[in-house]
């Protein structure tokens, strides 16, 4: 099958104008331009017209099963007072309504372009029920979460379990050992010796909030004194920063993803880069949160890979006002409005390439290239534009359309 649209955004530094995609089962077979690529005897060619061919996108960080809390919690006092609201609201959240969530946000993923996620599953097991209702590619993160000593043996078994029977239902399925304030030193370090040994990625939340940067710097603070009244031993709470501490722990497998890095020194710069590690930043989540200015400059300088997630609903909208969707075009408008000075090509990488080079896939999606899977997305591209990229940019509603592992999979009007 061949597809032609007005234009083609392949990957940074490759517009076709006029072009033509060839797909071939699963696989994109060819991409350039319309006068290039003729149709085989008998073969289907679809005209989209006025229209802009681009990957789908991946969402390197994502709480599916928090959709349905969009708008019933707001930033409070504090980080911790969020982390009070949000393990209330879970205590008493049912099955059918944690389903109902998962299901949701995975809808509202595909109708706004997106074909690969990692997903944060907090319930174990919740994953691969949902699965064979969506076709989402969903790379699962079992969360893992133990902070007093000797939960290390008991996180490794839920690992093995959960990664056992993930791995033949996903193209890839990681570990999410949740934080270093609630995951011990040594399950830090257990973990990522299993993941490295299974090939598996990790991803982890790290330096998210002041109030972990004091519990780290300090020995002190509301994260400080809510952790040690759980029971968390703080005796490693002692002037590092939190990606130190992370460090120090040897929580870092060799594909790691560090979800937020909102608070650094140079030295956290340093590690992250000298490391090869991947730095996951959800724009709409840290405005949510009023943190201070991301350091993308000084990642990108160092040569860190950065991504783009959505995080959860959550952190975003308020009650009593319009609730945010989980979609990457507002992610990289909310980025985008932060940072005027980072090229358009660059931001498209970031919600494309950059994830599948966090797991070790930028051969396999995140662009449209000979050989690739065939995961790419539709959008108008009205007569009066003339800018591809900013018109992909700017572009809000439903997309025109969806493919997924070569599938159609999603039609709208926009």
């Amino acid at each position: 099958m061949i597809l032609l649209a007005r234009a083609i955004w392949s990957c940074k530094g490759r517009i076709v104008i006029n072009g033509a995609l060839r797909v071939c089962d699963n696989v994109v077979i060819a991409v350039g331009s319309s006068i290039d690529i003729s149709p085989l005897k008998d073969e289907p060619v679809v005209d989209l017209g006025d229209s802009i061919i681009l990957p789908a996108f991946v969402n390197a960080h994502c709480h599916l099963d928090y959709t349905g809390l969009a708008g019933r919690l707001n930033p409070g006092i504090s980080f911790t007072d969020w982390i009070d609201q949000i393990v209330e609201i879970k205590r008493y959240l049912t099955v059918d309504e944690q389903e109902s969530s998962w299901i949701r946000g995975s809808q509202m993923l595909i109708k706004s372009g997106c074909g690969v996620v990692f997903n944060i599953e907090s319930v174990p097991g919740l994953f691969s029920r949902m699965i064979k209702h969506t076709p989402l590619q969903v790379c699962p993160f079992t969360e893992l979460i133990g902070f007093k000593d000797g939960d290390d043996e008991s996180l490794v078994d839920l690992a093995k379990r959960e990664l056992s029977k993930n791995s033949s239902l996903s193209i890839v399925a990681g570990l999410a050992p949740h934080s270093p304030y609630t995951t011990t030193s040594k399950a830090l370090n257990v973990l990522a010796g299993y993941a490295d040994r299974e090939g598996a990625p990790i991803a982890v939340h790290v330096s998210e909030s002041d109030d972990e940067w004091a519990m780290f710097t300090t020995g002190a603070g509301a994260l400080y004194d809510k952790m040690k009244g759980l029971g968390r031993r703080m005796s490693d709470c002692c002037a590092k920063s939190p990606i130190q501490h992370f460090n120090n722990s040897g929580g870092a497998a060799i594909r790691t993803l560090v979800v937020h890095a909102n608070y650094l020194i140079n030295e956290d710069v340093d590690f992250l880069a000298k490391s090869g590690l991947s730095v996951v930043h959800c724009p709409q989540s840290h405005s949510w949160f009023g943190h201070p200015e991301f350091e993308y400059s000084r990642l990108a300088e160092k040569g860190v890979n950065i991504c783009l997630g959505t995080d959860s609903l959550a952190s975003s909208g308020r009650a009593n006002s319009e609730i945010a969707e989980l979609n990457m075009f507002s992610e990289m408008r909310k980025f985008q409005s932060r940072n005027q000075e980072v090229d358009v090509d660059d931001i498209l990488e970031m919600a494309t390439i950059n994830g599948a080079k966090a797991i070790g896939m930028e051969g396999q999606f995140g662009q449209l290239r000979e050989g690739m899977l065939a995961n790419f997305s539709v959008i108008p591209f009205p007569s009066h534009l003339y800018d591809v990229k900013e018109t992909i940019i700017a572009h809000e509603g439903s997309i025109s359309g969806l493919f997924i592992n070569g599938k159609h999979v999603f039609s709208g009007k926009c």
